[in-house]
Protein backbone atom coordinates (compact mmCIF):
# COMPACT_ATOMS: atom_id res chain seq x y z
CA UNK A 1 0.00 0.00 0.00
CA UNK A 2 2.67 2.49 0.76
CA UNK A 3 4.05 1.78 -2.76
CA UNK A 4 0.89 2.71 -4.73
CA UNK A 5 0.91 6.42 -2.45
CA UNK A 6 4.54 6.68 -3.30
CA UNK A 7 6.12 8.71 -6.46
CA UNK A 8 7.80 5.98 -7.79
CA UNK A 9 4.23 4.77 -7.93
CA UNK A 10 3.71 7.20 -10.22
CA UNK A 11 6.35 7.39 -12.49
CA UNK A 12 5.54 3.90 -13.04
CA UNK A 13 2.00 4.59 -14.32
CA UNK A 14 3.24 7.20 -16.19
CA UNK A 15 5.36 4.78 -17.95
CA UNK A 16 2.77 2.78 -18.79
CA UNK A 17 0.78 4.99 -20.06
CA UNK A 18 3.32 6.15 -22.08
CA UNK A 19 4.17 2.60 -23.38
CA UNK A 20 0.48 2.90 -24.63
CA UNK A 21 0.71 5.49 -25.89
CA UNK A 22 4.24 3.96 -28.14
CA UNK A 23 2.11 0.86 -28.55
CA UNK A 24 -0.25 3.41 -30.46
CA UNK A 25 1.73 5.04 -32.47
CA UNK A 26 2.39 3.79 -36.24
CA UNK A 27 5.41 5.28 -36.93
CA UNK A 28 8.47 2.83 -35.69
CA UNK A 29 10.41 5.65 -35.03
CA UNK A 30 8.33 7.68 -33.09
CA UNK A 31 7.06 4.38 -31.56
CA UNK A 32 10.51 3.70 -30.03
CA UNK A 33 10.60 7.25 -28.73
CA UNK A 34 8.14 6.85 -26.59
CA UNK A 35 8.89 3.67 -25.61
CA UNK A 36 12.61 4.41 -24.11
CA UNK A 37 10.57 7.93 -22.22
CA UNK A 38 8.17 5.11 -20.82
CA UNK A 39 11.19 2.78 -19.70
CA UNK A 40 12.88 5.97 -17.94
CA UNK A 41 9.80 6.81 -16.26
CA UNK A 42 9.19 3.37 -14.83
CA UNK A 43 12.99 1.97 -14.56
CA UNK A 44 14.94 5.65 -14.39
CA UNK A 45 15.50 5.19 -10.43
CA UNK A 46 16.99 1.77 -10.78
CA UNK A 47 19.30 2.32 -13.45
CA UNK A 48 22.72 3.42 -13.09
CA UNK A 49 22.71 7.71 -14.16
CA UNK A 50 25.07 7.27 -17.41
CA UNK A 51 22.34 4.33 -18.48
CA UNK A 52 19.63 7.10 -18.56
CA UNK A 53 21.40 9.73 -19.84
CA UNK A 54 22.61 7.20 -23.03
CA UNK A 55 18.80 6.45 -23.36
CA UNK A 56 18.25 10.63 -23.64
CA UNK A 57 20.71 11.06 -26.17
CA UNK A 58 19.31 8.04 -28.28
CA UNK A 59 15.85 10.48 -27.46
CA UNK A 60 17.64 12.99 -28.99
CA UNK A 61 19.15 11.45 -31.80
CA UNK A 62 15.42 9.97 -33.22
CA UNK A 63 14.06 13.43 -32.80
CA UNK A 64 17.37 15.15 -34.72
CA UNK A 65 16.28 12.22 -37.62
CA UNK A 66 12.49 13.53 -37.97
CA UNK A 67 11.50 10.21 -36.30
CA UNK A 68 9.06 12.21 -33.97
CA UNK A 69 7.06 14.54 -35.92
CA UNK A 70 3.24 14.78 -35.75
CA UNK A 71 1.19 13.26 -38.23
CA UNK A 72 -1.62 14.45 -40.47
CA UNK A 73 -4.09 12.44 -38.48
CA UNK A 74 -2.76 13.80 -35.45
CA UNK A 75 -3.28 17.14 -36.20
CA UNK A 76 -6.84 16.50 -37.29
CA UNK A 77 -9.65 18.78 -35.88
CA UNK A 78 -11.13 16.30 -33.62
CA UNK A 79 -15.02 17.55 -34.65
CA UNK A 80 -14.23 16.82 -38.04
CA UNK A 81 -13.32 13.26 -39.89
CA UNK A 82 -13.23 12.15 -43.14
CA UNK A 83 -16.22 9.47 -42.42
CA UNK A 84 -19.24 9.28 -45.13
CA UNK A 85 -20.95 10.59 -41.64
CA UNK A 86 -18.74 13.58 -41.10
CA UNK A 87 -18.72 12.39 -37.33
CA UNK A 88 -15.04 12.21 -35.34
CA UNK A 89 -12.92 9.01 -35.89
CA UNK A 90 -13.43 7.74 -32.37
CA UNK A 91 -16.82 8.44 -32.00
CA UNK A 92 -19.29 5.82 -33.15
CA UNK A 93 -21.75 7.35 -35.44
CA UNK A 94 -24.61 5.46 -33.70
CA UNK A 95 -24.19 7.52 -30.39
CA UNK A 96 -25.67 10.81 -29.69
CA UNK A 97 -23.32 13.47 -28.94
CA UNK A 98 -22.64 14.26 -25.16
CA UNK A 99 -23.58 17.99 -23.92
CA UNK A 100 -21.76 18.57 -20.64
CA UNK A 101 -22.02 21.77 -19.84
CA UNK A 102 -20.33 23.23 -16.79
CA UNK A 103 -18.99 19.74 -15.73
CA UNK A 104 -16.66 19.60 -18.75
CA UNK A 105 -14.44 21.51 -16.31
CA UNK A 106 -14.60 18.69 -13.43
CA UNK A 107 -11.63 16.51 -14.92
CA UNK A 108 -9.67 19.88 -15.08
CA UNK A 109 -10.52 20.80 -11.54
CA UNK A 110 -9.92 17.72 -10.24
CA UNK A 111 -6.32 17.86 -10.85
CA UNK A 112 -5.29 20.83 -8.50
CA UNK A 113 -7.65 19.75 -6.15
CA UNK A 114 -5.70 16.21 -5.45
CA UNK A 115 -2.43 18.03 -5.52
CA UNK A 116 -3.43 20.47 -3.09
CA UNK A 117 -4.91 17.35 -1.35
CA UNK A 118 -1.11 15.75 -1.67
CA UNK A 119 0.57 18.44 -0.51
CA UNK A 120 -1.63 19.14 2.63
CA UNK A 121 -1.45 15.69 3.76
CA UNK A 122 2.28 15.81 3.28
CA UNK A 123 2.68 18.81 5.57
CA UNK A 124 0.47 17.49 8.11
CA UNK A 125 2.25 13.92 8.10
CA UNK A 126 5.62 16.49 8.21
CA UNK A 127 7.09 14.80 5.10
CA UNK A 128 8.85 16.65 2.10
CA UNK A 129 5.85 18.63 0.88
CA UNK A 130 6.78 19.06 -2.75
CA UNK A 131 7.22 15.39 -3.22
CA UNK A 132 3.50 14.55 -1.60
CA UNK A 133 2.32 17.29 -4.53
CA UNK A 134 4.12 15.23 -7.14
CA UNK A 135 2.02 12.62 -5.99
CA UNK A 136 -0.93 14.38 -5.73
CA UNK A 137 -0.33 15.36 -8.94
CA UNK A 138 0.05 12.24 -10.52
CA UNK A 139 -2.99 10.50 -8.76
CA UNK A 140 -5.12 13.69 -9.77
CA UNK A 141 -4.21 13.23 -13.43
CA UNK A 142 -5.82 9.42 -13.01
CA UNK A 143 -8.77 10.78 -11.47
CA UNK A 144 -9.77 13.35 -14.49
CA UNK A 145 -9.39 10.16 -16.84
CA UNK A 146 -11.66 8.15 -14.96
CA UNK A 147 -13.94 11.57 -15.06
CA UNK A 148 -13.55 11.60 -18.46
CA UNK A 149 -15.10 8.09 -19.29
CA UNK A 150 -17.54 8.40 -16.65
CA UNK A 151 -18.94 12.06 -18.26
CA UNK A 152 -18.40 11.17 -21.92
CA UNK A 153 -20.09 7.38 -21.34
CA UNK A 154 -16.58 6.47 -23.57
CA UNK A 155 -14.28 3.55 -23.48
CA UNK A 156 -10.48 3.40 -22.64
CA UNK A 157 -9.27 2.58 -26.31
CA UNK A 158 -10.89 6.53 -27.27
CA UNK A 159 -9.23 7.68 -23.75
CA UNK A 160 -5.45 6.34 -24.94
CA UNK A 161 -6.73 7.32 -28.65
CA UNK A 162 -7.03 10.36 -28.06
CA UNK A 163 -4.18 10.47 -25.76
CA UNK A 164 -1.78 9.29 -28.23
CA UNK A 165 -3.07 12.18 -31.13
CA UNK A 166 -2.81 14.93 -28.62
CA UNK A 167 0.76 13.68 -27.21
CA UNK A 168 1.77 12.74 -31.12
CA UNK A 169 0.84 16.01 -32.11
CA UNK A 170 3.09 17.65 -29.20
CA UNK A 171 5.68 15.02 -30.18
CA UNK A 172 9.68 15.85 -28.41
CA UNK A 173 8.64 19.02 -27.01
CA UNK A 174 6.44 17.33 -24.46
CA UNK A 175 9.63 16.46 -22.70
CA UNK A 176 11.39 19.76 -23.48
CA UNK A 177 10.49 21.20 -19.29
CA UNK A 178 12.30 18.33 -17.69
CA UNK A 179 15.43 18.97 -19.93
CA UNK A 180 15.41 22.69 -19.31
CA UNK A 181 14.87 22.14 -15.24
CA UNK A 182 18.01 19.86 -15.31
CA UNK A 183 19.86 22.45 -17.08
CA UNK A 184 19.02 24.96 -14.51
CA UNK A 185 20.67 22.32 -12.11
CA UNK A 186 23.81 21.78 -14.09
CA UNK A 187 24.39 26.20 -14.69
CA UNK A 188 24.07 26.30 -10.64
CA UNK A 189 26.11 23.78 -9.82
CA UNK A 190 28.52 24.98 -12.19
CA UNK A 191 28.76 28.75 -11.24
CA UNK A 192 27.08 30.26 -13.59
CA UNK A 193 25.63 32.61 -11.14
CA UNK A 194 28.99 33.58 -9.71
CA UNK A 195 30.29 34.27 -13.23
CA UNK A 196 27.24 36.95 -13.74
CA UNK A 197 27.90 38.82 -10.40
CA UNK A 198 31.18 39.45 -11.27
CA UNK A 199 30.17 40.67 -14.42
CA UNK A 200 27.73 42.82 -12.97
CA UNK A 201 29.83 44.24 -10.16
CA UNK A 202 32.38 45.21 -13.33
CA UNK A 203 29.58 46.95 -14.75
CA UNK A 204 27.46 48.37 -12.08
CA UNK A 205 28.53 50.55 -8.81
CA UNK A 206 27.64 48.57 -5.36
CA UNK A 207 25.04 51.46 -4.22
CA UNK A 208 23.32 52.07 -8.05
CA UNK A 209 20.54 50.14 -7.03
CA UNK A 210 18.14 50.80 -10.17
CA UNK A 211 20.76 49.61 -12.03
CA UNK A 212 20.83 46.36 -10.00
CA UNK A 213 17.37 45.86 -10.11
CA UNK A 214 17.62 45.88 -13.88
CA UNK A 215 20.63 43.50 -14.25
CA UNK A 216 18.30 41.38 -11.43
CA UNK A 217 15.73 41.44 -13.84
CA UNK A 218 17.40 41.67 -17.19
CA UNK A 219 19.80 38.59 -15.91
CA UNK A 220 16.46 36.68 -14.99
CA UNK A 221 14.49 37.14 -18.44
CA UNK A 222 17.32 36.17 -20.67
CA UNK A 223 18.52 33.38 -18.89
CA UNK A 224 14.43 32.36 -18.86
CA UNK A 225 14.67 33.13 -22.22
CA UNK A 226 17.18 30.06 -23.02
CA UNK A 227 15.74 27.67 -20.53
CA UNK A 228 12.64 28.50 -20.94
CA UNK A 229 11.23 28.27 -17.31
CA UNK A 230 11.80 30.96 -15.13
CA UNK A 231 11.82 28.12 -12.10
CA UNK A 232 14.77 26.86 -13.82
CA UNK A 233 16.61 30.12 -14.35
CA UNK A 234 15.82 31.73 -10.91
CA UNK A 235 18.72 29.45 -9.06
CA UNK A 236 20.90 31.30 -11.34
CA UNK A 237 20.45 34.21 -10.89
CA UNK A 238 19.40 34.47 -7.06
CA UNK A 239 22.71 32.86 -6.33
CA UNK A 240 24.84 35.32 -8.36
CA UNK A 241 22.52 38.41 -8.56
CA UNK A 242 19.85 38.79 -6.08
CA UNK A 243 21.30 37.53 -2.82
CA UNK A 244 24.77 39.02 -2.61
CA UNK A 245 24.05 42.30 -5.04
CA UNK A 246 20.57 43.58 -3.23
CA UNK A 247 19.19 41.41 -0.47
CA UNK A 248 22.31 41.58 1.57
CA UNK A 249 23.52 45.40 0.76
CA UNK A 250 20.15 46.75 1.20
CA UNK A 251 18.63 44.61 3.92
CA UNK A 252 15.72 43.75 1.42
CA UNK A 253 12.73 41.39 2.88
CA UNK A 254 13.99 38.02 1.15
CA UNK A 255 10.34 37.06 -0.02
CA UNK A 256 9.26 40.09 -1.52
CA UNK A 257 12.42 40.64 -3.56
CA UNK A 258 12.88 36.60 -4.78
CA UNK A 259 8.86 36.69 -5.90
CA UNK A 260 9.37 39.53 -7.96
CA UNK A 261 12.42 38.35 -9.60
CA UNK A 262 10.90 34.75 -10.53
CA UNK A 263 7.52 36.47 -11.48
CA UNK A 264 9.98 39.64 -14.13
CA UNK A 265 11.81 36.65 -15.41
CA UNK A 266 8.18 34.67 -16.35
CA UNK A 267 7.92 37.81 -19.37
CA UNK A 268 10.66 35.94 -21.33
CA UNK A 269 8.50 32.80 -20.59
CA UNK A 270 6.05 34.56 -23.12
CA UNK A 271 8.48 35.46 -25.82
CA UNK A 272 10.42 32.36 -25.72
CA UNK A 273 9.57 29.17 -27.83
CA UNK A 274 11.74 27.16 -25.56
CA UNK A 275 8.55 27.78 -23.09
CA UNK A 276 7.48 24.67 -25.50
CA UNK A 277 4.59 23.86 -23.62
CA UNK A 278 3.26 27.53 -23.76
CA UNK A 279 4.23 28.61 -26.93
CA UNK A 280 4.60 25.77 -29.15
CA UNK A 281 2.17 23.00 -28.21
CA UNK A 282 -0.85 24.83 -28.38
CA UNK A 283 0.40 26.14 -31.92
CA UNK A 284 0.49 22.72 -32.88
CA UNK A 285 -2.81 21.11 -31.19
CA UNK A 286 -4.98 24.42 -32.65
CA UNK A 287 -2.98 24.13 -36.14
CA UNK A 288 -2.41 27.58 -36.34
CA UNK A 289 -0.21 28.63 -39.53
CA UNK A 290 2.53 30.83 -37.97
CA UNK A 291 4.35 28.26 -35.54
CA UNK A 292 5.30 31.75 -33.30
CA UNK A 293 2.27 33.23 -33.46
CA UNK A 294 1.11 32.95 -29.50
CA UNK A 295 4.49 34.62 -29.13
CA UNK A 296 4.32 37.94 -31.47
CA UNK A 297 1.15 38.46 -29.55
CA UNK A 298 2.63 38.05 -26.23
CA UNK A 299 5.59 40.20 -26.47
CA UNK A 300 4.47 43.73 -26.40
CA UNK A 301 2.11 42.85 -23.48
CA UNK A 302 5.61 40.81 -21.66
CA UNK A 303 7.59 43.63 -22.18
CA UNK A 304 5.07 46.32 -20.02
CA UNK A 305 5.19 43.53 -17.66
CA UNK A 306 8.89 43.10 -17.44
CA UNK A 307 8.83 46.99 -17.23
CA UNK A 308 6.50 47.43 -14.67
CA UNK A 309 8.78 44.16 -12.20
CA UNK A 310 11.50 47.01 -12.48
CA UNK A 311 9.70 50.10 -11.62
CA UNK A 312 7.81 47.99 -8.60
CA UNK A 313 10.93 46.34 -7.12
CA UNK A 314 13.15 49.42 -7.16
CA UNK A 315 10.20 50.94 -5.51
CA UNK A 316 9.29 48.30 -2.98
CA UNK A 317 13.10 48.34 -1.87
CA UNK A 318 13.54 52.24 -1.31
CA UNK A 319 10.02 52.03 0.79
CA UNK A 320 11.21 49.49 2.57
CA UNK A 321 14.63 51.13 3.45
CA UNK A 322 12.92 53.91 4.27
Amino acid sequence: MSWILSLDAVYAFTGLLLWAFAALTPRPGAKLFWFILGFIFGFGGLLPHHWTGGLVILMVILDGLGQVVPSAESLRDPGKSDSPGGLPVAVEQDEPPVSLGNKVFLPVLAIPAVTMLGAGIARVMEVDVSRGALIGLGYGGVLAMVLALALCKSSGRTLLEEGRRINEAMGAVSILPQLLAALGIVFTAAGVGQLIARGVQSLVADDALFLLVVANCLGMTVFTLIMGNSFAAFPVIASGVLVPLIVKPFGVDPAMAAILTLTAGSTGTLMTPMAANFNIVPTALLGMRDPNGVIRFQVPFALLMWVGHVVLLYTLIRLSSG
